[in-house]
């Protein structure tokens, strides 16, 4: 369990049977030494059919113990922002990080080096094949798309890519239009027959 934060009513639902299967990898991963946060309940878990990944968990994932949209960080509120205005349901999707330990402190904000990344690949692999239903998965900004080519995805997953949703990228107009555009495909590419998706291209960035 992370410390350093006040008790969070999502901890008593971390046994639901839509997340207790990664609340119980969440926990395997943290006997390592590694300082990983738990899924939202509020998130689809094992049911969600679009997956979104990003760097690694912030410092406010270390305060709130979840990667969640509704953390109190830039990142979250855009993150939050862009889903509700391309019309997800909150069950369809789920939130990670391709490096799934925290990098950063609640001092201090670091990026994921290059070589963290890779390294993760496997733990990440582990996590895509837990979600049965999934239909689609975007990368979501550079440091995330390194890992692109070293996950394997079922037949009929389409793969995107945009730019991270933090302020940097998501005040600029081109960087959040894309997103948004991107975002839109994915909800669409998760209403199609799996069929369907396979002819989807990889959107890059």
């Amino acid at each position: 369990m992370i410390s350093g934060a006040a008790y969070d009513p999502r901890l008593a639902r971390l046994y639901e049977p839509h997340v207790l299967p990664l609340t119980r990898w969440a926990g395997l991963l943290r006997a390592t030494g590694w300082d990983v946060p738990d899924f939202d309940p509020d998130d689809g878990g094992i049911h969600a059919s679009a997956l979104f990944l990003l760097e690694s968990p912030g410092p406010r994932a270390v305060q709130s113990r979840f990667v969640s949209r509704d953390n109190p960080d830039p990142s979250a509120r855009n993150m939050a922002a862009a889903l509700n205005l391309t019309g997800f349901e909150r069950r369809d999707t789920i939130l990670w990080n391709v490096v799934p330990y925290c990098v950063s402190t609640r001092e201090r904000n670091r990026n994921a080096t290059v070589q963290q990344i890779r390294a993760a690949a496997h733990v990440t692999q582990e996590f895509v094949d837990m979600l049965a239903n999934l239909k689609a998965v975007t990368f979501c900004g550079r440091r995330a798309q390194v890992m692109l080519p070293l996950l394997k995805f079922s037949a009929g997953v389409g793969v995107f890519s945009t730019f991270h949703p933090g302020a940097q990228s998501f005040n600029r107009e081109r960087c959040r239009s894309d997103i948004l555009a991107t975002f839109r495909e994915v909800r669409a590419s998760i209403q199609r027959p799996p069929s369907a998706n396979l002819a989807l291209a990889t959107r890059g960035v």
